[in-house]
């Protein structure tokens, strides 16, 4: 059996965004009319990811993304409880506090570093030290259980905050704490210039993935391609060969005669979240030339004996017998 997962979240868009007269993506389209569709509803790319990967969410506490995620970041073993601290900008929406996250602004390892020391100023009442690997990717270690629960950050982009505020035991005010660093961020010279360079500012963060370094996850995958750092840990943990993801579906070499392989994309994610009709219409017609167009005609050759395509509405499924079908369904984009 040659199968293969391809894992990509936004790649509709937000679902109700866009228009009934779907960009002319002919490979696409096919596996749509002649696929078994089911629609799916998929809130955080983070949470799904790891799902595919046979790690769920127990009790409701938190996945350890931070953990994980910090296992590539530093190239070592995360001993330790682990918490993500991602840079954000809170924007005032009428009565609501909207999110934005690393997805709209960029920064610099250098004005990351700059924004984690004003921070860790506010945690050494805490005994605590911000960690800055990557610009957009902060960390907090903890050496004891504060109990955390937090909402990953994927899944309240875009929303009111106010109900997925982290909570943890009486030993540490994370609202409190997030209102002062909101509070030292706000004036920063580092935001100010910013704002001038008609740059989003970095007003505030986010709390999430908290957790210690799950035990070695059974192997789900024969191969796992990704441009995504979560993927890769997750591949590790679970001691499955991993490689970036290629420019296209034909760089792709290692093909053997039986294999279950994944290929996440996290490229189409921030569609999700934020209404770039135009970026997300070329980025459409790359995908189909690189992608899409080649794997229908992996099926066609028999390279592939079913495909599956993963997104955060639906979940659609196309063999070798998808062929035959000939009634053509409605497409349906809302979830």
């Amino acid at each position: 059996m040659r199968s293969l997962t391809v894992f990509i979240p936004g790649l509709f868009g937000s679902g109700i965004s866009y228009p009934d007269d779907f960009p002319n993506a002919p490979a696409l389209n096919w596996f749509l009319s002649k696929g078994t569709y089911q629609s799916v509803k998929r809130n955080s790319f983070s949470y799904s990811l790891c799902q595919l990967f046979g790690l769920l969410q127990e009790d409701q506490h938190d996945l350890p993304i931070a953990s994980i995620s910090r296992l590539i970041d530093s190239n070592q073993y995360p001993d330790g409880i682990w918490l993500r601290v991602d840079p954000v900008h809170i924007n005032t929406d009428g009565n609501r506090l909207t999110l934005t996250d690393s997805d709209e602004f960029t920064l610099t390892q250098h004005d990351a570093l700059e924004f984690a020391a004003e921070i860790n100023n506010l945690l050494k009442p805490y005994n605590l030290e911000l960690e800055v690997p990557c610009p957009t990717r902060w960390y907090l270690r903890f050496n004891e259980d504060f109990k955390l629960k937090t909402t990953p950050i994927d899944a309240v982009v875009g929303q009111d905050i106010f109900p997925y505020m982290p909570r943890a035991d009486d030993r540490i005010n994370l609202v409190q704490l997030i209102n002062d660093i909101q509070m030292t961020l706000h004036n920063l010279p580092i935001n100010v210039k910013r704002e001038q360079e008609k740059k989003i500012p970095i007003n505030s963060v986010w709390f999430w993935g908290y957790g210690e370094l799950p035990n070695i996850l059974e192997r789900n995958w024969s191969f796992v391609f990704s441009d995504e750092s979560l993927a890769e840990g997750l591949s590790m943990l679970s001691a499955t060969p991993f490689s970036k993801l290629p420019k296209e579906f034909n760089d792709i070499s290692n093909k053997e005669s039986d294999y279950i392989n994944l290929i996440v994309i996290n490229e189409f994610n921030k569609f999700r979240h934020y209404y770039e009709f135009d970026e997300w219409v070329e980025m459409l017609m790359c995908y189909e030339i690189n992608w899409f167009s080649p794997l229908h005609e992996a099926l066609k050759t028999k390279d592939i004996d079913e495909l599956k395509i993963e997104t955060d509405i639906n979940s659609i499924t196309v063999n070798q017998n998808s062929k035959y079908k000939f009634l053509k369904r409605r497409k349906i984009f809302i979830s």
